[in-house]
């Protein structure tokens, strides 16, 4: 629940709210008695207090500043605020946008309530009720949702409160940039104010050019169906101004307003939207706003303590249903762990035994040391044996394998306890036809090569069989193209 407060000139309007309807209303006067029974009133509601004005007195200034942060822009703000309103504490700076030449300055609007001798009553009294006041704001600021829907750059926004008059507010590309109250007077009708007011508030717009040469200046008027159809035959037709009339009663089915207008007062628009959308910026400072931060953090507190108590209420439920099943668990989880313990008692008997003496240890550390560093890259074993078989090239490769074999018989000036590399190659002589001799003295000048490179060469299979009990007769036509063979490489580290 929300109380929303309406002040204009001598009179106080307050009505608390809740779920977006009106739950109760008071009137109070600014006399005394007015006072003391405001005073009275918010003894009884302790509810969070939001304080919308509309008063003659308020200023509006557009400044360009430069692109500042932290308190170099403080400072700045402040020194516009000692220059242009140095009499009140209501006065807040607005940013309407940051220019895109240049040197990209800041163009402000500073505004101000200017006479606080209208608001300080009020604001002592809730100061001593201890009042949460969340913040003072005025009609033209919270205006902007109502024009955000027009198309128009110019807009004029004209609107009657009853306790405070006729407010006219200038919107440039939908930013508020100045704002007018002129005092309805008893025995002139809201239409009477409209035409006489409007065409004084456009002269004021040319005077200060705000409104561009050529321009035209689209008025949007909120009131009542009956009085805008008055309005539709009393305002004058002109080039200069495009009227929009904006039925109060379609608004608050736009936003959502539960109210039923019976004339164009439309105090419970903007009180509405106040408390459905506050603005975040507003003229209460530290002071005035002090009781609502309490409140803030008193309602923080009491959100976190009923969140934690209700959670330690599910973990103690939860707790309470979970000891329920461990005493029945607890005997099977006891028996399950003693036969798990004898399972792992009869794996660990069953082990073999696996003690090294420190000796043996040492032994084959030092193995393997020595295999890391004389253990070769296939690339470094490889390569002497494709540079051979390049400068041989009517030897073609069929077949390698490689293997370790620590059981190989070591050269000389060999390392006897390192595994010999074994390199079998099988390929076969081409181009040679039926010169065998040739053939036979290629492959002893590719064995000679590949030993200069340090490999011990063993003929595995010849090419022809020329023992004494060999045949060539019969090999020859089975070999005249083809004459393959295969050599064994063994390699050591030189000791």
């Amino acid at each position: 629940m929300k109380l929303l407060l309406f002040l204009g000139a001598g009179h106080l309007h307050a009505q608390l709210m809740a779920g977006g309807k009106i739950v109760a209303q008071r009137e109070f006067t600014d006399s005394p008695d007015g006072q003391a029974n405001f005073a009275a009133f918010l003894q009884e509601t302790k509810r969070p207090a939001y304080l919308l004005t509309d008063l003659i007195e308020e200023d509006f200034r557009q400044e360009t500043i430069p692109h500042l942060g932290g308190s170099g822009r403080s400072a700045l703000l402040q020194r516009k605020f000692e220059q242009f309103y140095r009499g009140t504490p209501f006065h807040q700076a607005t940013l309407l946008q940051r220019q895109k030449t240049g040197r990209r300055d800041d163009d402000m609007l500073f505004s101000a309530l200017t006479n606080p001798a209208l608001i300080k009553p009020w604001l002592d009294i809730m100061l001593a009720q201890q009042t949460p006041l969340a913040g003072i704001y005025s009609v033209p600021q919270i205006s902007a949702p109502l024009v955000k829907d027009h198309p128009s750059d110019h807009m004029l926004l004209i609107s009657w409160e009853k306790p405070a008059g006729l407010r006219q507010t200038y919107f440039s590309n939908h930013r508020l940039q100045i704002s007018r109250l002129t005092p309805v007077h008893a025995g002139v009708t809201f239409q009477q104010a409209v035409v006489e007011e409007l065409a004084r508030t456009y002269q004021y717009l040319k005077s200060l050019s705000l409104l561009p040469p050529g321009q035209t200046l689209d008025v949007r008027l909120l009131g009542h169906s009956h009085d805008l159809i008055e309005l539709q035959m009393e305002l004058p037709r002109s080039t200069d101004m495009r009227y929009d009339f904006a039925d109060l009663a379609d608004i608050a089915r736009q936003h959502n307003i539960a109210y039923s207008f019976t004339d164009s007062d439309a105090t419970q628009v903007f009180l509405h939207h106040l408390a459905a959308r506050p603005p975040r910026t507003h003229y209460a400072d530290a002071i005035h706003t002090h009781y609502f931060a309490l409140w803030q953090l008193r309602h923080a507190l009491n959100l976190a303590s009923g969140t934690l108590l209700a959670g330690m209420l599910l973990w103690g439920a939860a707790n309470l249903w979970q000891s329920s099943n461990d005493a029945a668990e607890a005997a099977s989880l006891k028996t399950m762990a003693q036969q798990i313990l004898n399972e792992a008692q009869k794996i660990a008997q069953a082990f073999p035994n696996t003690y090294a003496p420190a000796a043996d240890m040492k032994a084959g550390v030092s193995v393997m040391r020595k295999l890391d560093q004389y253990n070769s890259a296939p690339s470094d074993i490889l390569h002497p044996i494709g540079a051979a078989l390049d400068r041989h090239a009517q030897i073609e490769l069929d077949d390698l394998a490689w293997r370790m074999d620590a059981s190989e018989p070591a050269a000389t000036g060999t390392l006897a306890d390192v595994p010999a590399r074994i390199i079998v190659i099988k390929g076969r002589l081409t181009g040679f036809a039926y010169d065998y001799r040739a053939a036979l003295n290629y492959l002893e000048n590719f064995q000679r090569d590949l030993a200069a490179q340090g490999y011990q060469v063993a003929v595995l299979d010849k090419p022809l069989d020329v023992s004494p009990s060999g045949s060539i007769t019969g090999q020859r036509e089975a070999q005249a193209n083809i004459l393959g063979f295969s050599l064994k490489l063994s390699r050591r580290p030189s000791s």
